[in-house]
């Protein structure tokens, strides 16, 4: 099959850089300065395709993405992305007709595609893999006699239902429970999992889904069997950008009932414990589809009560019936000996491997050059973080050292246990240099430590670029084992004025 990303497959032969100045042109054009609401969708489609995320291009996405709608978003309901698709085609063909004529690439969205292609003018889009399935178009109506429309609408719906239902592959029985949009507690609205097999659900009892810091859609509870909630809204969580994810939770015994696709998925559990006044009281025993997978004493896996942390699962698969069932069963001697639970986070999985972890020191989210997210500083604990809109030199994302943490801080990042990870960490001296204050080597230097191992001793980013300050310093460092509660812990200790740390990646060899 051919990569969502390769050049010729609805690149036109073409590179990305070339592709996204098109784009940069076409949103600079009076149409689409007249169009905010179709800008931002040609945007969001492009940089997904030039992301090679291709595959993540599906209506449910779309209409929560860039539509903003509600996480109980039905396409079979509400044809405004197909709408709007249309009004997208549209207004494309009139630009290239028109005012872009002449533009050396054209943008074209094939009828009953979502993927954008790149092609030679008057060149005609060839199928593309990366499109994936084709989606129920509009019909073209204005010349239809008012009864045949009602007809032509019937058979819309129904080629709707059809292509959701082949596409979706849900579990037989659990088909007539989520088209009632009851779960097995009876009556909680569900959602269908975004077709990006994406599933993100925040425990507890909550009025709305959570938008968290990277802006990702936390859906209330549901598929639960069992337990209680809880709300401790007055405890401050360590270690996370979402405290509130960590305040609510379900507790007691239970059992999630989760249907997904047919694939490999990669599992996150997460967890604080807020439950009990002191450490090692409280643990929790995990089994997946009936296997134990984890017996994990939350406090302690955490560093202390009230801290954030998660157990990270990968090559998770549901059973053969479209089912992923998650168990909890309590054991110690807190909390009534309840286990307990904050969130589930289930990711399209790399087989044998874990999903590589990007993290920046920013507040939000980060699209790297390559189309790659870092998510907004997360897991750390000591220091701050500051800010400096300056260029930095010697990388092809500036952008990703805006942001610093400094100062005598750590970092604790749930990984799965017993791998070995590659862990990469950026710099850029980007204060000890004019004007901001006299530079110069032996202006900052610190040491670095993962895991009981000294990384860095005596490091001086300063001394590594020749006394340039505002250029990237990048350091990777293999064949690191997690640690033996599935973390891996970064520690930044001053020896001359604060360490710092711009972002961090985590790849599983």
């Amino acid at each position: 099959m051919a990569s969502a990303s390769s050049a010729g497959v609805g690149f036109g032969g073409h590179d990305a850089g070339q592709c996204r100045a098109e784009l940069t042109a076409v949103l600079a054009s009076a149409a689409f300065r007249r169009s905010p609401k179709l800008s931002r969708l040609l945007e969001y489609l492009c940089e997904k395709r030039l992301g090679g995320q291709a595959e993540d291009i599906t209506e449910y996405g779309i209409a929560l993405d860039v539509l903003g709608r509600a996480a109980d978003f039905d396409p079979q309901h509400d044809a405004v992305v197909r709408v709007d698709l249309h009004h997208l085609r549209k207004k494309l063909k009139e630009y290239y007709a028109g005012a872009g004529a002449d533009r050396p690439i054209h943008i074209v969205i094939a009828n009953g595609q979502y993927v954008p292609q790149f092609v030679e003018p008057g060149a005609v889009p060839l199928p593309d893999e990366a499109s994936g399935p084709a989606a129920p178009e509009l019909p073209a109506r204005a010349w239809l006699p008012g009864r045949w429309r009602w007809f032509a609408a019937l058979a819309l719906a129904a080629l709707a239902v059809i292509w959701a239902a082949g596409h979706y592959h849900w579990a037989p029985s659990r088909l007539s429970e989520l088209r009632a949009g009851r779960n097995r507690t009876g009556g909680t609205p569900v959602a269908a999992p975004a077709e990006s097999g994406e599933i993100r659900i925040a425990a507890g009892e909550r009025a709305a889904p959570y938008i968290d810091s990277a802006g990702r859609t936390w859906l209330a509870d549901r598929y639960f069997t069992g337990g209680t909630t809880f709300h401790r809204p007055d405890i401050p969580i360590q270690r996370t950008a979402d405290p509130d994810l960590f305040q609510t939770g379900r507790e007691g015994q239970f059992v999630y009932a989760i249907p997904l696709n047919p694939g490999i998925y990669e599992l996150h559990l997460y967890f604080a414990e807020t439950g009990v006044a002191s450490d090692t009281l409280r643990g929790v025993n995990i089994a997946i589809n009936g296997q134990p997978v984890s017996g994990v004493d939350i406090a302690s896996d955490a560093g202390g009560i009230d801290t954030a942390t998660a157990k990270i699962f990968k090559d998770i698969s549901p059973a053969k019936d479209g089912i992923l069932r998650l168990m909890f069963q309590g054991v110690g001697q807190g909390a009534g000996v309840g286990s307990f639970l904050n969130a589930i986070e289930i990711l399209p999985g790399i087989e044998g491997r874990m999903r590589p972890i990007r993290i920046t020191t920013g507040d939000r989210a980060f699209r790297d050059h390559l189309g790659q997210i870092w998510l907004p500083d997360q897991w750390a604990a000591g220091g701050r973080k500051t800010t400096r809109v300056v260029t930095v030199a010697g990388t092809a994302d500036p952008g990703l050292y805006q942001w610093e943490r400094v100062g005598h801080f750590s970092y604790s990042i749930p990984v799965v246990e017993g791998a070995y990870y590659a862990v990469t960490l950026h710099f850029s001296e980007t204060w000890f240099t004019p004007p901001n204050a006299p530079g110069g080597a032996g202006s900052r230097v610190f040491d670095v430590y993962c895991n009981g191992r000294t990384l860095l001793k005596d490091f001086d980013i300063l001394k590594e670029t020749g006394g340039v300050g505002n250029r990237a310093v990048i350091r990777t460092f293999p064949h690191i084992p997690a640690s033996p509660l599935g973390k891996i812990e970064l520690a930044f200790v001053p020896v001359v004025n604060y360490s710092l740390i711009n972002a961090i990646e985590i790849v599983e060899e």
